[in-house]
């Protein structure tokens, strides 16, 4: 029995020295595992931790607001409410979705964003779902927002432009630029076109981030830090909107230009290109649908005619001719030529756009009645290098320097660029083309516009779309008595009886100078002059002329320059000076 007892006694002892042994054991494991956890391992577990709790939300700035000339504001910004979601649940955005489409409207865009900002990465802890949220989405989606945990609504500024297609082209629009290598901040947009690329760095801000924290079912409790994002600077123009609004609705209908410059500052006042397109809907996201019909559109939208456009100069080009000679071969202006129809040279017959001529005219009367002939005959003796570099002094063939993008320089050619270009030797016979604005000359509405203004001030004015508060610019190198000329015979085009923009001129007292000008864009046969040149209204819309005017007023204190471009519109003083004279009339009456 004591046996029993003793033996029973000893098994008890050494089950509690394995069962004492087993959880010391288990205690050193346990004790280890909180020891490589809390101790080794404290950094990363703790940012884990740190990680499940916090959420970082970048903070995009606000992009500053476009204002013109008298303080109106033409790009600013607009609330954008969106729904968004944190990043480690992204699985469940599919399901979200799918519950989600039968209160809010998912477009084809909508889906093609949220499937790049699912892949993109960035330094924001949440994927934007879906932007542009209307009031009543974001009424039906707070009722049942506690079904969707862990998604939530933001309220972002995005670009807004209020008059979108008026100033489209002189704005352009932002948006996401695709070469960039490291796109941190995912839906940051960028200037892409217009004012918005050119002033882009000034416009764009600084961003910021915000740390948030949350707890198990996604709700956000409260905020631990922020650094405040830093909008854009404002930036002021010389653009005047009303002006602007009405050159717009007088080339609605058209496809063309119009630019207007003030004499005094060189501020552009005026650049409409038509037609336009939304630039509001660029700037939210448009489709891939969409864009490529404007791409394709023959009318050719997306061209900023104004600064990219380019034309032949037309009769508006003799202005610069007539100065040449004036200044550079002392050529007196009482000569008197005489027009029957067309003029002889080599082998050719050059006609006159007046089949039955003008008879015998001087120079004067040439530029008031815009006589091709005339100006042939001045062709005959003008060297094509010293005309090219002298119209070059006003901007023809040559860059303005304005502070737009993707500006061309048009073309005004001289024996160097032919022989390059065309591996041929200048023909002299091509002289007589180019001094009545045809040939190869190429210019953009802005060029004629700028070299008009610098006849009327005579000086070497800089045109800018920044507003100015001081500016200075010096003298071009044209004697003033020969400018004057110029200037006297612009005003007998607008207001003397057999000028060719006689029925444009103002009715105000107020005098406007100016020059109409008809840029050919087909070659008339001969056999076509022989059975009579077929009308402009006869002809396929795109073999029809360009109808171009080119003036400033007022005539004795010149403030403002324009030209205006009808595309196939036909004769200049037909369609382009009455535009021009209704966009001056009213910028007389309004804002000098």
């Amino acid at each position: 029995m004591i046996t029993r007892d003793l033996s029973n006694s000893q098994r008890i002892k050494r089950r509690s020295l394995i069962l004492a042994a087993v959880k010391s054991a288990f205690t050193l494991v346990v004790c280890g595992k909180l020891y490589y956890l809390q101790i080794k391992n404290k950094s990363k577990y703790g940012k884990l931790s740190d990680l499940n709790r916090t959420k970082v939300k970048i903070l995009y700035p606000e992009r500053g607001t476009i204002f013109d000339n008298m303080g109106n504001p033409i790009a600013a910004n607009r609330s954008d409410f969106q729904l968004n979601i944190f990043r480690e649940k992204k699985e469940l955005i599919n399901r979200y979705v799918s519950k989600l489409k039968n209160i809010i409207y998912f477009s084809r865009r909508d889906y093609e964003e949220l499937k790049k900002n699912i892949k993109t990465k960035d330094l924001s802890d949440f994927i934007v779902i879906k932007k542009n949220l209307t009031w009543e989405e974001l009424e039906i989606f707070e009722l049942v927002s506690n079904k969707f945990p862990f998604s939530f609504i933001t309220k972002e500024k995005v670009r807004s432009y209020e008059n979108n297609l008026i100033f489209s082209h002189v704005l352009g629009y932002v948006g996401y630029k695709k070469d960039l290598k490291e796109q941190k901040l995912n839906n940051l947009k960028f200037g892409i076109s217009g004012i918005e690329k050119t002033f882009d760095k000034k416009l764009l801000g600084t961003d910021g981030w915000i740390k948030l924290e949350t707890n198990s079912k996604g709700r956000i409790k409260k905020e631990l830090n922020k650094k405040i994002a830093i909008p854009g600077e404002n930036i002021n123009t010389s653009l005047i909107a009303p002006l602007q609004e009405k050159a717009y609705s007088l080339l609605s209908e058209i496809r063309g230009a119009a630019v207007v410059i003030d004499c005094k500052t060189g501020g552009v006042n005026c650049m409409v290109s038509t037609p336009s397109f939304d630039n509001d809907e660029f700037s939210n996201g448009v489709s891939s649908q969409k864009w490529n019909r404007l791409v394709i559109d023959e009318s050719n939208p997306l061209l900023n005619r104004c600064v990219s456009g380019l034309y032949s100069p037309g009769s508006t080009y003799k202005l610069l001719t007539a100065l040449f000679v004036l200044e550079k071969m002392g050529f007196n202006k009482n000569t008197k030529y005489f027009c029957p129809g067309f003029v002889e040279f080599g082998n050719r017959k050059f006609h006159c756009w007046k089949k039955e001529g003008h008879k015998s005219l001087d120079l004067s009367e040439a530029i008031k009645k815009s006589c091709d002939c005339y100006f042939y005959n001045l062709a005959k003796n003008i060297n094509i290098d010293d005309l090219s570099s002298f119209s070059n002094q006003f901007s023809i063939g040559k860059l303005t320097d304005i502070d737009m993008p993707d500006e061309s320089g048009g073309l005004m050619p001289d024996s160097k660029w032919k022989k390059k270009n065309r591996g041929e030797k200048w023909q002299r016979g091509e002289t007589l083309n180019t001094v009545i604005g045809q040939g190869f000359t190429l210019s953009t509405p802005l060029q004629i516009t700028l070299m008009t203004a610098r006849i009327a001030s005579g000086k070497n004015l800089q045109p800018k779309i920044l507003k100015r508060n001081r500016y200075f610019f010096e003298n071009i190198n044209v004697s003033e008595e020969n400018l004057d000329f110029i200037r006297n015979s612009m005003l007998r085009v607008v207001n003397e009886f057999e000028g060719t923009a006689f029925r444009s001129r103002l009715q105000s007292g107020l005098k406007m100078a100016g020059k109409t000008g008809t840029s050919q864009v087909r070659r008339i046969t001969k056999e076509e002059r022989e059975s009579g040149v077929l009308k402009n209204e006869e002809l396929a819309y795109k073999l029809r002329d360009h109808s171009l005017f080119t003036g400033y007023a007022p005539y004795d204190n010149p403030r403002f320059a324009i030209t205006v471009v009808a595309e196939h519109m036909g004769n200049g003083s037909k369609v382009a000076a009455p535009i021009s004279k209704k966009i001056i009339d009213f910028a007389l009456r309004s804002f000098s």
